[in-house]
């Protein structure tokens, strides 16, 4: 019977020290996981709008950057390739950036504030479109050849 009390006295006690705590804001980030699921879903359309991409930054160098004619006329094709490369290569590092990230956005869904994104060049390069539409940025057609021109 004594037992019976002493459970009893303390499922009681711990039931008024749980009521008496003082309740904290809730508090949660869901940037993280919606950055890693918008750079999944948009990925794809650095590499669908390549091509386009490619002639922008081309066009760029060509009338922005004071080379000689000849280096302009003899790049021109060699250059083009190698930028539908380098945009081919970024649209895969976003979405494998995207990848990783979902675990640390789970993580900070719990946590006051955002998580730094593993791939900061999506946010800072040019884009065909770019908005946030709350925690999200949603960026469509990134260019990873004109990081440092904004």
């Amino acid at each position: 019977m004594a037992r019976l009390f002493a459970r009893i006295a303390v499922i009681l006690l711990v039931t008024v020290l749980a009521a008496s705590a003082a309740p904290r804001q809730a508090n949660a980030d869901a940037s993280g996981i919606c950055r890693a699921i918008t750079m999944i879903a948009l990925a794809p359309t650095d590499f669908v709008f390549g091509p386009l991409i490619a002639a922008h930054d081309m066009h760029y160098g060509l009338t922005e950057i004071s080379d000689p004619v000849w280096a302009q006329v003899v790049g021109f094709v060699p250059g083009y390739i190698w930028l539908l490369s380098l945009q081919a290569g970024g649209s895969i590092v976003r979405l494998a950036s995207g990848v990783y990230e979902i675990v640390p956005g789970i993580f900070t869904l719990f946590d006051e504030g955002p998580s730094t994104p593993l791939n900061r060049s999506v946010d800072e390069a040019w884009a065909l479109y770019s908005t946030d539409i709350g925690p999200c940025p949603i960026r469509i057609g990134t260019s990873y050849q004109t990081i440092n021109e904004n």
